[in-house]
């Protein structure tokens, strides 16, 4: 475990690059907190609640770098220190950490037939509102019309989280964050490429367009899945959900005001879109179709399909650790930067905490290796867990 510690850590640069400094003079004389040990207090400050306060989590932090010996002549910091190199710092460098923890993550997980879905892997895609500090700069960054003075609003502003989120491994992989009024169909899209091809990949009830579906037709090579509302959606699965069928396949075609948009040439390549329908019926009865492209019944049989959808649910007990247990929305930093830097460095935390968890379980697969989450991410930043 030790060895594989040591690969994530090495991705953390070493020296900020010269691009991504915010002036030329940041990181360049000596300071308590260089660079790279910055990096690692950020992502320490999100791995285990936020019930403590950011000067006693720096003693935390720097009690356990001296016991362990990897930063003998490490000394406490203020808030106020910590709140100037964080500024020095563009969030983008924890998106690009977060690719390559993915990337070694996925070096790292055994060869296990449990982490697929006949030999593919699966990706879940959803969104999540996410309180923020009730600041102007945030509101003007993420959620103008939030505050008691707009009817029907919070105090609190919002953003929207996208997550890419592998089910059967429980990796986050990819992640967005944007103002509350962005498109989670737009932010599926961005994170697109994050996504290695040949996946199946899971949609809720507000993704289902034709725009997405033919998107993902002619920009993914893999299957998807979306879950489909029996009304306001599409003609042919209203008439489907009327026919009392349990499964057809259907052809969508795009309305006339879609087609108003595109030009001649993007019209003709509009077309039609053949999909594969399977009823879904909750226990209080109520109807919904699932949409897929994976249309071999034979291959991929009805009921497969519709336990399939279900592991969907992996990315809302993602949500719910990141928001109940790791309380992220207890922010500490108040800037947008500070806050997408928090945001990225959870998903982090997550990826190496998931990892090491799977290595160092006793059976193998995703089953044998659950247990407490935020005990995992402590002991990984090497701070004691105190009740």
């Amino acid at each position: 475990m030790a060895s594989v510690l040591a690969s994530f850590l090495s991705l953390i640069p070493k020296k900020i690059a010269p691009d991504a400094k915010r002036s030329a003079k940041d990181f360049t004389r000596s300071r308590k907190l260089p660079f790279p040990k910055l990096i690692v207090f950020i992502l320490s400050l999100v791995g285990g609640g936020k019930s403590k306060g950011v000067d006693i989590k720096s003693g935390e932090f720097f009690r356990a770098a001296k016991r362990s010996g990897l930063w003998p002549e490490a000394d406490q910091i203020h808030r106020s220190s910590l709140t100037k190199a964080r500024k020095k710092v563009c969030w983008t460098l924890f998106r690009h950490i977060l690719q390559s923890a993915v990337e070694l993550a996925y070096s790292f997980y055994p060869r296990h037939p449990s982490y697929l879905w006949h030999s593919m892997s699966v990706i879940a895609f959803d969104g999540s509102k996410y309180d923020l500090p009730a600041t102007e700069e945030m509101r003007s960054e993420f959620d103008p019309k939030s505050g008691l003075q707009h009817e029907g609003r919070g105090h609190c502003p919002q953003c929207l989280v996208t997550t890419a989120y592998d089910v059967f491994r429980r990796l986050p992989i990819a992640r967005s964050v944007v103002s509350i009024h962005g498109s989670e169909r737009e932010q599926a899209r961005d994170l697109l490429p994050f996504v290695p091809s040949g996946c199946v990949l899971l949609f809720d009830r507000g993704y289902p367009s034709f725009d997405f579906i033919s998107y993902l037709r002619d920009n993914y090579d893999g299957y998807f899945l979306f879950r489909c509302p029996a009304e306001g959606t599409f003609p042919a699965v209203e008439a489907f959900v009327r026919s009392g069928r349990q499964e057809d396949y259907i052809c969508i075609t795009p309305s006339n005001n879609y087609l108003k948009g595109l030009s001649t040439r993007q019209r003709k390549k509009a077309g039609v879109i053949q999909l594969r329908m399977i009823r879904l019926v909750s226990p209080e009865g109520k109807i919904s179709v699932l949409l897929t492209n994976l249309l071999h019944k034979a291959g991929f049989p009805k009921e497969e399909i519709i336990e399939l959808y279900f592991r969907r649910w992996a990315i809302e007990d993602h949500y719910r650790s990141e928001k109940v247990v790791l309380e992220i929305e207890k922010f500490h930093g108040k800037t947008p930067n500070s806050i997408r830097q928090e945001l990225f460095a959870v998903v982090i935390m997550s990826v190496i905490a998931r990892t090491l968890m799977v290595i160092t379980s006793k059976v193998e697969g995703p089953k044998g290796a659950e247990f407490q989450f935020k005990n995992a991410v402590m002991t990984l930043v090497g701070v004691t867990t105190e009740n």
